[in-house]
């Protein structure tokens, strides 16, 4: 029993010291990011601006984020909300570069026919705070089955990469 205790405590130290990872930023020290959660999401709607290179032509900002279902498995439904939810850890808190990616499994084709493979853009994001970043199904153009993938990157490193998938 002893051994089961030490073996699953070992298994439980090496998990959570790697979950996260070290970025040496240049501008802001080091940091350290941490997913802290993922999976199907209930949102509150805030404000949209224009994103030229989404499908949709926009991107909206979440007044609230909630994770329902912890899942990497999404049903392709319209208004479905599914994300990473994180902490960028640092000495100060500051606002800091963040690129989100999100990789389709198939084109996606909008209204207007312009073809999108993936979307890749960058946003500003407070270190020390939980931040939320996640797709929302909006469109009946955007209902593709399969694995979507997500990567999150600061000072051009990849710090996480998340795939859901949508059935």
């Amino acid at each position: 029993m002893k051994i089961i205790t030490v073996t699953l405590l070992g298994l439980l130290i090496f998990q959570t010291t790697f979950s996260q990872t070290t970025i040496n930023s240049k501008t802001n020290g080091v940091m350290e990011f941490k997913e802290l959660d993922y999976g199907l999401a209930k949102v509150k709607k805030g404000i949209n601006e224009k994103l030229s290179q989404s499908p949709t032509g926009g991107h909206g900002w979440l007044e609230d984020f909630e994770i329902i279902n912890k899942t990497d498995s999404i049903q392709a439904l319209q208004k479905a909300n599914f994300g990473v939810i994180y902490i960028v850890k640092a000495k100060d808190t500051v606002d800091i570069d963040v690129v989100i990616e999100w990789i389709y499994p198939a084109k996606i084709i909008n209204e207007k026919g312009e073809t999108f493979k993936s979307i890749k853009y960058t946003t500003k994001r407070p270190t020390n705070i939980p931040s939320a970043s996640s797709y929302s199904l909006d469109e009946t153009y955007e209902l593709v089955k399969g694995d979507w993938k997500m990567n999150i990157y600061i000072d051009d490193k990849r710090v996480c990469s998340k795939k859901f998938i949508l059935y």
